[in-house]
């Protein structure tokens, strides 16, 4: 099928539209980590776009069920126009009640663009969207992260791989493989462990599988490697 001219240039300004915005506004982080004893933390946001972009923010509850639905956190300021090569910082505050001192709390960041109006009418426009972790960290835990991964506890039970967490710290999971492979996992159910909480990593594991090896986010946001875990 041989495509109308006016359509065809219709979708490649389309494809590369979409190209330009996925990159135009980054975050400069993966995650923020919000320490209790500060009054605020922030997110800068930067436009590697030739033109101004708005932004619009907002959060919305974590992966952790068990936690309160009513996001205790506000974002400011919530809509911001950053010009071209220019950064823009985000701020969090904590509104000072509701969440849990032993133990760490996790939000959504979310993050929309609003490109500017498209010189060509028959432009077709992509808003992207991007969400970020927030993490809320009570300074009367124990946050070392490193430690409380050597708590992990990984076991498979009728066939599910299993993770416990036995820190007051969320652990997310990089890469995952199963006993010699040397390919990583791509369909886990669950990469991240609320504290205190078990989850179920992937289901239908072989009972040939004795040990695993994987790597977790630091508090940066890059890969770490652990020592071989095998299972019991």
């Amino acid at each position: 099928m041989r495509l109308n001219p006016s359509i065809l240039a219709l979708v490649l300004t389309s494809i590369s539209f979409a190209t330009s915005s996925h990159a135009a506004v980054q975050a400069m982080a993966s995650r923020v980590i919000y320490n209790s004893e500060n009054k605020a933390a922030t997110l800068s946001l930067k436009n590697n776009s030739t033109k101004p972009y708005i932004v619009q923010t907002w959060l919305e509850p974590g992966e952790d069920k068990t936690a309160p639905a009513k996001v205790a956190f506000i974002v400011t300021p919530p809509l911001i126009k950053i010009e071209s090569q220019k950064e823009s910082i985000l701020r969090f505050i904590y509104s000072g009640s509701g969440l849990p001192t032993d133990r760490e709390s996790q939000v959504w960041i979310n993050i929309q663009e609003i490109p500017p109006k498209p010189e060509n009418e028959n432009t077709l426009q992509l808003a992207v969207r991007s969400k970020i972790k927030l993490f809320y960290r009570p300074q009367q835990i124990e946050a070392d992260l490193p430690a409380a991964v050597k708590k992990l506890q990984w076991y498979v039970e009728n066939g599910t791989l299993k993770l416990k967490n036995n820190s007051p710290l969320f652990i997310t999971i990089g890469d995952l493989k199963l006993g010699n492979n040397s390919a990583s996992i791509r369909n886990m159910n669950q990469d991240m462990v609320p504290p205190y909480q078990t989850i179920d990593v992937l289901a239908n594991v072989s009972k040939d599988v004795k040990s695993i090896q994987y790597t977790y986010i630091n508090d940066y946001g890059g890969n770490t490697e652990t020592p071989i875990v095998y299972l019991k």
